[in-house]
């Protein structure tokens, strides 16, 4: 997630393969129409020359992320790129009729002093978009409206309000984990960037103190490596006060 003393946010460009080549759906960015698709063009042959990367959002492939890629006549930007096939509606191509699904390629445009922090969040940026745009896995469903929305939900997740969390594993490794309702688990690291602080949330009330050492370990390596020592680690154990945190934050944890 972008730090919060990065305040610049990603701007978007939108673009879909179409019969007759690609076209921009969604521009938000300071980009004019030539230099954007300057960087569309770019990108669409950075991605054939990636096929693997190509993802859909039926949970099928999950798409690779793309660059950072030099933005053109904008040395201060850069770009990372999620493509993705989506299901055709019509088209008058054979290849494209025949093979039913024709390419998009989202590019979330961040100033040069922001990249570092953005592929810091490698691990959730891909599911997250999964997650929030499986709508645009139908070309009827891509529209501007569409993509804003998916945008918006982004810019959640980058500016920090979407929270980070983490299933600790009995071997003390960590799984993240995206979603409103989350897999159990006996411990949970919920890391809250938009206030700095990470709870850890012990469900197991029996677990001895060898283990909760480790866990506490694990929350500060974290903390050090992904946050840069920024969070205050608060252990939390008391159920009420677990419950009322993951209400605030609507999420829900499936029974065991």
């Amino acid at each position: 997630m972008i730090n919060p003393n990065i305040s610049k946010e990603p701007t978007l460009v939108f673009s879909i393969f179409k019969d007759y080549g690609p076209e921009i759906l969604f521009n938000n960015s300071i980009l004019d129409e030539n230099t954007a698709l300057t960087l569309v063009m770019t990108g669409m042959t950075l991605v054939e020359m990636n096929k693997p990367s190509i993802g859909r959002l039926d949970g099928s492939q999950r798409p690779k992320m793309l660059g950072p890629i030099p933005v053109p006549d904008n040395e201060t930007l850069k770009a990372i790129a999620i493509p993705f096939e989506t299901e055709i509606t019509s088209s008058t191509d054979v290849r494209i009729e025949q093979a039913g699904y024709r390419l998009c390629v989202a590019y979330f445009l961040f100033e040069g002093s922001a990249v570092r922090e953005v592929l810091d969040s490698y691990g959730l940026i891909i599911p997250y978009f999964t997650l929030i745009a499986r709508s645009l896995g139908t070309e009827a469903n891509i529209n501007p409206s569409s993509i804003k929305q998916v945008f918006v939900k982004m810019v959640d997740m980058f500016s920090g309000k979407i929270p980070r969390i983490y299933g600790v594993n009995q071997d003390n490794s960590l799984k993240e984990m995206i979603g409103k309702r989350l897999e159990y688990a006996d411990t949970y690291l919920l890391c809250d960037l938009h206030k700095n602080e990470m709870y850890i949330l012990l469900y197991n009330p029996s677990m001895d103190v060898w283990r909760r050492r480790e866990i506490y370990k694990v929350a500060s390596e974290l903390n050090s490596n992904m946050f840069k020592s920024s969070m205050r680690i608060k252990t939390v154990e008391d159920v009420k006060e677990m419950v009322r945190i993951l209400d605030i934050l609507n999420i829900e944890i499936s029974p065991v």
